[in-house]
């Protein structure tokens, strides 16, 4: 990870900063606009700590950052710095060059850089990048380096300013642009893709005016043009969009119509702006003006987008970059095609609606015609009792042909046991409960069985028919007496069998 260190304004020794609350460190880039760092850290009694303040120098990621806002805050018995450190290519705004180039020239954008560069004391140099075409200027100087910067920017609108520390590198948006196959996939590289489509500020004509022609004739207001004033337009953009004109462009750089008109052309803003920004799931430091492949699957938009500002969290790994992409012509011509599918496809969608609603209708009328009603069952105490919901027997309401029914048609349906809800519970419920039945073995004499033993020696005393003779007892003196037959005599002898 880059390291972060300050130097003092008229300091020569450069000190670390691990003071900072790294959460809070951001790096923002915006292209010819914006290349800041912000921060907050807290007093830890250290050198570095105390060197920060308006002016100090911020060293990061190879880049030289000053200090242009500090606030203190003294809060719960802890100090803290709020810090803003813009790139230090800004401090060429302290160049000034007074002289002046009277009249309007030809330049290149070396010579611009040039002119205002040579020789500075503060050390900035120069580079331009890509191919440039040459452009007319009017009393150039007497203007700072920031001055010089815009000039640029306004008469170059293809420029763009990416410096290296002070040296101040002009590339064409073409040389400045890098592909390196990487893509931006909805969903998948990012959590959210924001695109603003905004037509406020759509011109496609202006009025245009030239240089004027100086006058021999002191009291006449006349003014003559090198060229007729007139309207230049962008009638791709009219056809498109109707009619949108701005504010008339008077430059007395211009003596000749073609070239006024060419410059014209670049200041129309033919096409509504649109701006993507996303949420990247990476927090690998972004590569300022690289071309990316965007792709949301959802709506099938593709195009080719390139980075045109980013805010980077370079210390915290929680919280995501976010993109800002270009809006170039082919981006704008993908989004305006993509739209065009959408509303084809969403007029294909709701006619494919309408033919299922009436559909539906037609299911719905046969479905209507169709239910069933029922009468209400005469019910019973037993069903009132036991019932939780009314009892019907059904009927068709209308005629039922697929059932083979007239209208008011009562019928009976056939289930089984298993499908009536309750009906186990019921019936369960209705069983009486059978006591367990004991088991018995065979009586002994010794022990009990299904009779007792005592019973079981009584039972093995009888003897069985015909009998040889019967034991008696007298019932006055208790004697035991026999009655026996023999010959077919009748017996009586005294005494127990033996």
């Amino acid at each position: 990870m880059n390291k972060v260190l300050v130097k003092g304004l008229h300091s020569t020794l450069k000190e670390p900063l691990n003071c900072i609350l790294w959460n809070t460190f951001e790096s923002d880039w915006e292209l010819n606009a914006t290349y800041q760092i912000q921060f907050t850290c807290y007093d830890d009694q250290s050198v570095g700590y105390s060197l920060i303040d308006s002016e100090s120098s911020i060293f990061f990621d190879g880049q030289e950052y000053i200090v242009k806002q500090c606030l203190p805050d003294f809060s719960g018995g802890v100090e803290t710095k709020q810090v803003v450190a813009i790139h230090v290519y800004n401090e060429v705004q302290r160049i000034r060059q007074y002289q002046v180039k009277t009249g309007t020239l030809t330049y290149s954008v070396s010579d611009v850089l040039s002119f205002y560069l040579s020789g500075n004391a503060m050390g900035y140099s120069y580079a331009v990048i890509g191919n440039f075409d040459k452009a007319q200027l009017t009393d150039l100087g007497n203007e700072s380096g920031k001055d010089m910067l815009s000039k640029i920017i306004s008469t170059w609108p293809d420029a763009v300013i990416f410096p290296d520390n002070k040296k101040i590198n002009v590339y064409s948006l073409a040389a400045f642009t890098k592909n390196y196959g990487a893509r931006i996939d909805y969903l998948r590289d990012t959590t959210e893709i924001k695109l603003t489509y905004d037509s406020t500020n759509i011109i496609n004509q202006v009025k245009v005016f030239g240089k004027t022609k100086d006058s021999d004739d002191e009291n006449s207001d006349v003014q003559e043009y090198y060229f007729p004033p007139h309207f230049v337009t962008n009638q791709d953009s009219v056809n498109k969009w109707g009619l949108h004109q701005g504010d008339d462009i008077s430059d007395e750089r211009f003596t000749d119509s073609a070239a006024m008109d060419k410059y014209a052309l670049t200041q129309l803003t033919p096409e509504p702006s649109l701006t993507i920004d996303a949420t990247y799931g990476e927090t690998d430091k972004p590569v300022a003006g690289e071309q990316r492949r965007l792709e949301i699957r959802k709506t099938d938009y593709v195009t080719n987008v390139q980075v045109m500002a980013y805010v980077w969290y370079p210390f915290d790994k929680t919280q995501q970059t976010q993109l800002t992409l270009n809006n170039t012509a082919k981006t704008i011509l993908d989004y305006q095609k993509n739209t065009n599918n959408q509303l084809n496809n969403a007029i294909a969608d709701q006619k494919k609606l309408s033919n299922g609603v009436l559909a539906a209708r037609q299911t719905a009328s046969k479905a209507f015609n169709s239910r069933l009603t029922g009468m209400p069952v005469v019910t019973t105490k037993r069903m009132r009792r036991d019932a939780t919901l009314p009892a019907f027997t059904l009927m068709v309401p209308d005629d039922n042909a697929e059932m083979g029914l007239t209208k008011g048609q009562t019928f009976h349906v056939t289930t089984r046991t298993d499908l009536v809800e309750g009906l186990t519970a019921f019936v369960e419920g209705k069983i009486p409960e059978i006591p367990e039945i004991p088991k018995y073995t065979p009586a002994t004499p010794t022990e009990d069985g299904l009779m007792s033993s005592a019973d079981k020696v009584k039972l093995d005393k009888l003897k069985i028919e015909p009998l040889t003779s019967i034991q008696m007892k007298d019932v006055v003196s208790g004697s035991i007496y026999q009655l026996v037959i023999e010959n077919g005599e009748i017996k009586v002898k005294k005494g127990e069998l033996k």
